[in-house]
């Protein structure tokens, strides 16, 4: 399973949010604090800082931990009062039995060890403390054309990926129960031939999907949808994702 160098991707991240910036995620999110009244809160794999960004500190606290630095520098160039944290989210660096709730948008996938961090969340949670769990399963919703012009990248998501059904079988082993899905955000865009090269997840660096090929990998990718263009100039390019939300509660 290759493995996403964050330190070239930081920069550039929040392009994403220029083009989707999931408000159905974060109104789930608020949603989610306030009907529990959370005071104490954990965005595992917080990136860039686009969700601790969008909450009200003041009504509880939170803590944002990443791993990589490079995206961590982007959060402090706007706001300096945050608590973020250089860690990794299979060794999270608080005490038992912490944190009301623990979260993670588009990131659990990135964990080195899913397992590891399904017993953290438990160690560091409370009684009856929640761990949430954004993100999107390409066992389920695979129609992206990145998919199919890019060697390797739906394959190597599919390692990447824990699958809802996965998830199921995962968080009642690490010591969760009442666990729920449901689906929060459904992302459907058809780009016609030419349009394709205004994707921001088209760039080399827009995802981690693209950022972890090779130079040569990635410019193949690009030849095949150039030629597919000029064969068929009205060849439409598609993305559709569905977010998910998987909430339980430790036992």
């Amino acid at each position: 399973m290759q493995k996403t160098d964050y330190g070239k991707i930081a920069n550039t991240y929040n392009k994403r949010y220029v083009e989707n910036y999931l408000m159905n995620i974060e109104r789930e999110l608020k949603s989610l604090i306030s009907t529990n009244n959370y005071k104490n809160i954990l965005e595992a794999g917080c990136g860039t800082g686009r969700w601790i960004n969008c909450l009200n500190h003041d009504d509880f606290n939170i803590y944002g931990l990443d791993f990589s630095l490079e995206m961590l520098s982007i959060p402090k160039q706007k706001k300096h009062d945050l608590n973020i944290i250089n860690a990794n989210a299979v060794e999270i660096p608080f005490k038992d039995n912490f944190f009301d709730l623990i979260f993670c948008v588009n990131a659990i996938h990135h964990f080195p060890d899913k397992k590891k961090f399904v017993e953290e969340s438990k160690r560091t949670l409370a009684n009856k403390g929640m761990l949430a769990v954004f993100g999107v399963d390409p066992h389920i919703d695979k129609d992206w054309y990145v998919y199919k012009y890019f060697t390797g990248v739906y394959e190597n998501d599919l390692k990447r990926f824990p699958s809802l059904d996965q998830l199921k079988i995962l968080l009642p082993q690490g010591g969760f129960e009442n666990i729920k899905i449901k689906s929060v955000e459904n992302i459907s865009v058809k780009r016609i031939g030419q349009e394709v090269f205004d994707d921001p997840f088209l760039e080399k660096h827009g995802n981690s999907q693209l950022a972890n090929l090779t130079e040569d990998e990635y410019q193949k990718g690009i030849e095949k949808i150039k030629n597919q263009i000029e064969k068929n100039p009205q060849t439409v390019f598609t993305t559709s994702v569905i977010f998910y939300l998987v909430t339980a509660k430790k036992i």
